[in-house]
């Protein structure tokens, strides 16, 4: 992609509805799936405790934050008090959207999935990045086993079956092995 780094975060997060995106982890596992869909960012991603992360997109977040293209708030969970980000553009940020940063997706279908990605619930959408790197990057046949062993509880309650669900929607499901 031969678009400077910074403004992907930018075009990702203004593609949000009301323009913030909550969550760190969120923001790395929407700009994961949207990558497999086709942005063509170039972040590399490698595993880390919450599933794909990319160092690249962290940086290229810090790189948006200091050239005043997006701003970061924090907020507290009201259940334990623990904090979170929300990401929103400036306005220098909104006024500077490069329509390329949007990849061969495009703005209307990135907004659709951001807005997508921005409702599903945080651990689900940590599952189906997970599960979509332990098949896809990994290799792993045994991923449904795998992600059990990685993830424990989050994926009991039904929520590897949404994530499964959202990557099929997604048309990224992981094939099932025999052993699943």
């Amino acid at each position: 992609m031969s678009i400077d780094r910074e403004k992907v975060p930018v075009a990702v997060i203004t593609a949000a509805n009301d323009e913030k995106l909550v969550s760190r982890i969120r923001f790395q596992k929407t700009v994961y799936l949207l990558e497999q869909l086709g942005l063509g960012s170039g972040f590399g991603y490698a595993y880390h405790h919450y599933g794909p992360y990319s160092r690249d997109l962290d940086n290229a977040m810090e790189d948006a934050k200091a050239f005043d293209l997006i701003g970061e708030e924090y907020g507290r969970r009201a259940s334990d008090g623990a904090p979170f980000s929300i990401f929103k553009p400036t306005e220098n940020g909104k006024a500077t959207v490069d329509e390329k940063a949007y990849g061969s997706l495009g703005r209307e279908r990135v907004k659709g999935l951001v807005d997508r990605f921005a409702k599903t619930n945080l651990t689900v959408l940590e599952l189906a990045a997970t599960a979509h790197w332990l098949w896809h990057t990994e290799g792993r046949a045994d991923w449904k086993d795998e992600i059990k062993k990685r993830k424990g509880v989050k994926t009991e309650g039904g929520r590897l079956e949404k994530a499964i669900t959202l990557l099929e929607d997604l048309g990224l499901a992981p094939q099932q092995s025999a052993a699943a």
